[in-house]
């Protein structure tokens, strides 16, 4: 008897909630409450345009909204132990909980009009957790970089900074912030190539050079990956590439200092929530937290989620487009006719911009929006997060045995990027697929032909 009483509370004590999963589900709670305060007192009053309405409260619609929210930080990885737990709490925390509460706050029917939406995202996002969590994690942490990885970057550096100077020299320029627009305009590709060229400077090359630089006490490639984003800066005035640079140096600090494996991502819900709710209530009283509110709050985070729910409102309407948005796969298929005529096709966020908004301009979405939702609805976004998934598994494969620190630190770039860009492009465009084949080959087939030549 006293053994299977012993037995018993040994079984009970294995479903014991960890004390980590419990903060991150309090932070997520956080989270939604601060982002409903935000909605009310900033997102609705101070950018009420770009579709932000006076909230709406319903008590099933709040439930439904909690439980939605609850359900993936229940299944969430817990440690920033792998590349896949970067890319996870960032869908989380920029795209799939503002859109959440956002949605279901911005219309009187929001429940009947997005429930499907959302269900459909949470089971996405609920898989994509298991499924990474399931593979378990390397207990071999020592790879860095090699000269191999090294030289491809620095080459890779040059190549496009030969390109990029011969064809924007006449431009280069440090522009004020009341010259950003007149220089990105100056700056705009003038191809699919120099496009090219400008983002993988920006975005793969530099980030590779700085990061391994800074880890590694390495001061020509961090001077070196620093020079590729200040040009880049003088070419396009992105302010998102000015501060990447000083971005991946807080990211590394907090990782070092943390310590890896032991840093649980409740913290980036509580900093947000945190961040938000002082936003929502000073902005009036200060011109730096205003500053705040617009560059962080409404462009990083609430523009991202209100997205999801305006992609919907706009396709579901007048027709999806099948992946036909897509370069490579939209040659294959003629475009959908409610677009047809339209020479914006195929950049749905000026579509959207247009049609929506009723102004020219960008209105670019995470993945989760322009190929799930905008492609297939509300069943898209399982789909696309399938994809996302396969993904992740392929990526934490291939980083198995790397430096946790070097790899978070230098995909940190990517893992936002997928907030606020195609599938497809992230893959072909920022490094997504190259990432791949880069760990994949200097990982392991170079240690090959290294070992068969001794």
């Amino acid at each position: 008897m006293n053994n299977i009483a012993t037995n018993l509370a040994a079984t009970t004590w294995k479903f014991t909630v960890p004390r980590a999963r419990i903060l991150l589900i309090f932070s997520v709670l956080l989270y939604v409450a601060a982002l409903i305060l935000g909605h009310e007192r900033y997102l609705a009053v101070e950018h009420a345009f770009w579709g932000f309405n006076q909230p709406h409260y319903d008590l099933l619609t709040l439930f439904v909204t909690v439980v939605l929210a609850i359900v993936p930080a229940s299944v969430m990885p817990l440690y920033f132990d792998r590349p896949s737990t970067l890319f996870i709490n960032a869908l989380a925390f920029f795209v799939y909980i503002p859109g959440l509460v956002i949605a279901m706050l911005n219309r009187v029917d929001a429940l009947d009009a997005y429930f499907w939406l959302f269900f459909n995202f949470c089971l996405g996002l609920l898989i994509c957790s298991l499924l990474v969590r399931s593979t378990g994690r390397s207990l071999v942490e020592e790879k860095v970089p090699s000269r191999f990885m090294i030289g491809f970057n620095l080459c890779g550096a040059l190549f496009c900074f030969i390109v990029l100077f011969l064809t924007y020299r006449d431009i280069l320029t440090f522009s004020g912030l009341n010259e950003i627009y007149l220089q990105r305009e100056k700056g705009a590709a003038t191809s699919l190539f120099i496009g090219y060229c400008q983002v993988y400077l920006a975005y793969f090359f530099s980030p590779v050079l700085f990061v391994s630089g800074v880890l590694y006490k390495r001061l020509f490639l961090a001077l070196l990956g620093f020079s590729g984003f200040i040009f880049i800066y003088m070419i396009t005035a992105e302010r998102t590439v000015i501060l990447l640079p000083f971005i991946l140096l807080v990211v590394a600090m907090a990782f070092k200092i943390g310590g890896f494996g032991a840093r649980n991502g409740y913290g980036l819900f509580l900093l947000g929530a945190v961040f938000v709710a002082l936003v929502s209530m000073l902005f009036e009283q200060s011109q730096l937290v205003s500053q705040f509110g617009v560059y962080f709050f409404m462009r990083l985070i609430a523009i991202p989620g209100l997205f999801v729910s305006q992609y919907y409102d706009l396709f579901s309407v007048q027709g999806y487009t099948h992946w036909s948005h897509v370069s490579v796969i939209g040659n294959l298929f003629e475009v959908p006719r409610a677009y047809a005529g339209d020479e914006k096709w195929p950049a749905l966020g000026k579509i959207l911009a247009e049609r929506v908004l009723g102004i020219q301009s960008q209105s670019n979405a995470g993945f989760v929006a322009t190929d799930g939702v905008a492609a297939f609805g509300s069943i898209g976004v399982l789909i696309i997060c399938l994809l996302y998934s396969g993904w992740l598994l392929l990526l934490d494969h291939v980083s198995r045995g790397w430096s946790p620190l070097f790899l978070m630190t230098v995909l940190f770039p990517l893992a936002f990027i997928t907030t606020n860009g195609s599938f497809f492009t992230i893959l072909a465009s920022f490094g997504g697929a190259l990432w791949i084949v880069l760990l994949w080959v200097d990982k392991y087939r170079f240690r090959l032909i290294r070992e068969a030549g001794k």
